[in-house]
């Protein structure tokens, strides 16, 4: 019996380092990621200062696991840990995303995150445990006072002093260096290999990204309406098909307003039809863009007049955008003419 508890111990050693060594490896690729790379902010799982806590809190729960520490306390966090990190990684995967998130720059299915690593890590905690009887550490639902029975269960045995210092200065330390470096080095915004598009600071200039897609001259005049899509985006498989059928309504007016559709990379089977009433375009691979789609664009002669990001607008708001640059156009030539006529007399 001592013998099959000893190698519980060990077993359950080996399995908290293990995971230790994988958050570790989690916190350091994210934090590259966030030294090396912009992201896009449009949810909670892509905001930066929730990365960089993400980043910190393995980092934390790593080292606390490697250090031996309450070794039965490190137990459950890393129970608990792992046990939301498989609901998360869940959600990502019925939610259809291409990557977990969980290590930076490395992409991985969730699906095969949720299989490989999250569930077996809970599983593996549930089986191999620090030596602690449930009984007791369950005690505490039947009765309050069991909470401080609970508390010596999982804080026992108690570290030395010196040993505690030191690992409490080890954390703080190197989270109060990651920290202030990860807050304050945030990457440019565009760079020979990425670019961060934001619609919102086009308005009034030339399209930034006109010459990186392949119809640019058709959009350089006229009035379009550009959608920027990924294939796998959700709300742009909304939004297609009915811009699709505004294409059609308006199909004999195309001097009024065009409509095109431009795949952003990478590419994939995307929501727009084989013979789309839109004209159909593409971003160049020359980089790697970073924009919350859909992202859509108002141009006229190839100037951005109105913008929209994370939503594509209605009919109503696109002909009333449409309607108020030209009355703002019609205004401009008055003041233009009758400022001709003054300098005339």
């Amino acid at each position: 019996m001592i013998v099959g508890t000893q190698n519980m111990k060990k077993a359950s050693n080996i399995v908290v380092k293990i995971l230790a060594i994988v958050l570790l490896a989690a916190a350091v690729l994210k934090g590259w990621q966030l030294l090396t790379e912009p992201v896009a902010n449009n949810d909670i799982w892509s905001y930066r200062p929730f990365l960089i806590l993400t980043v910190e809190f393995e980092l934390a729960l790593a080292i606390w696991l490697l250090s031996g520490l309450f070794k039965k306390a490190a137990w459950l966090a890393g129970l608990l840990c792992f046990s939301a990190f498989s609901v998360v990684t869940l959600y990502k995967a019925l939610t259809g995303a291409d990557s977990c998130g969980c290590f930076g720059s490395v992409h991985i299915n969730p699906w095969i995150t949720l299989l490989i690593i999250d569930l077996p890590a809970v599983m593996a905690l549930l089986i191999f445990r620090p030596g602690l009887s449930l009984p007791p550490a369950l005690s505490f639902l039947r009765k309050q006072k069991s909470i401080k029975n609970l508390l010596k269960e999982f804080l026992a045995p108690l570290p030395s002093a010196p040993r505690f210092a030191m690992t409490a200065f080890l954390t703080i330390s190197i989270l109060g260096i990651s920290a202030p470096i990860l807050a304050l080095n945030e990457p440019p915004q565009v760079t020979s290999s990425y670019e961060i598009l934001e619609p919102k600071t086009w308005i009034g200039k030339e399209l930034p990204i006109l010459e990186h897609i392949d119809i640019a001259e058709s959009l350089r005049k006229g009035t379009w309406l550009v959608l920027l899509y990924h294939y796998d985006c959700p709300d742009c498989g909304t939004a297609i098909p009915k811009y699709e059928q505004i294409a059609r309504d308006l199909a004999g007016n195309e001097d009024f307003l065009r409509i095109a559709l431009i795949a952003v990379p990478p590419y994939g089977q995307g929501p727009a039809s084989e013979n789309s009433p839109c004209t159909l375009g593409q971003l160049a691979e020359t980089k790697e863009w970073f924009v919350t789609t859909p992202a859509v664009a108002l141009l006229t002669d190839g100037k951005v007049t109105s913008a929209w990001e994370e939503k594509a607008p209605d009919l109503d708001t696109i002909i009333q955008q449409i309607a108020k640059k030209q009355k703002n156009s019609e205004k401009s030539r008055f003041f233009s003419s009758t400022n001709n006529l003054k300098h005339l007399r």
